[in-house]
């Protein structure tokens, strides 16, 4: 193996290989190309895909006849190519989900109005707040600070960060609540 976790061929069996590749490439491809129904780029990888699976079995492979050979090839050609038809079959079953799951949502203009209009009546409800709570709910929800990282940085307690996150969130439910009358839009 090389540095690279590939095996590596050793020298003296490259001429064999090469021998072998030139005597039996050109059958192979027409093969190939019937399995693949005249792909002919489709049927080159296979080619490819199959001496590279004989240089890795070619001390094994080197010992047998030319038929033997052929068999072996023709029978790899045939694993590899149900194969790579198999990972095309899941990925034609998937495509649909996958191209679903990359569209962009569909435009719900009413939601994104009223969302643009609560977010706006989020921002006076906090601006209408007293100037700690006011504070609080913005190093919170805006500048996501972790509650103890508010405490510290006010130089009060966590519990009175509670208390102030806990009416500053009371005063949002209820100023939005005509908007979410559900209560989807509770800040967390």
């Amino acid at each position: 193996m090389d540095d690279g976790g590939e095996v590596k061929i050793p020298g003296w069996h490259v001429a064999e290989l090469a021998d072998f590749f030139t005597a039996h490439d050109q059958w192979l491809f027409g093969h190939a190309c019937v399995r693949t129904r005249g792909d002919r780029e489709l049927a080159a990888d296979l080619v490819q895909d199959t001496f590279e699976a004989a240089a890795r079995a070619w001390d094994m492979l080197r010992e047998h006849a030319s038929q033997r050979q052929r068999a072996w090839l023709l029978s790899t050609l045939a694993h590899k190519d149900i194969s790579d038809f198999r990972h095309r079959e899941v990925f034609r079953r998937r495509q649909p989900e996958i191209h679903a799951r990359y569209q962009p949502a569909a435009a719900d203009t009413e939601a994104e109005a009223l969302n643009a209009i609560a977010l706006a009546r989020a921002r006076e409800i906090i601006q209408e707040m007293p100037p700690r709570q006011r504070e609080v709910a913005l190093l919170r929800w805006q500048d996501h600070l972790r509650i103890a990282e508010i405490a510290e940085r006010l130089d009060v307690a966590e519990g009175t960060v509670h208390a102030q996150l806990h009416n500053a969130r009371r005063k949002l439910i209820a100023g939005l609540e005509r908007y979410y009358p559900s209560g989807e839009g509770a800040a967390s």
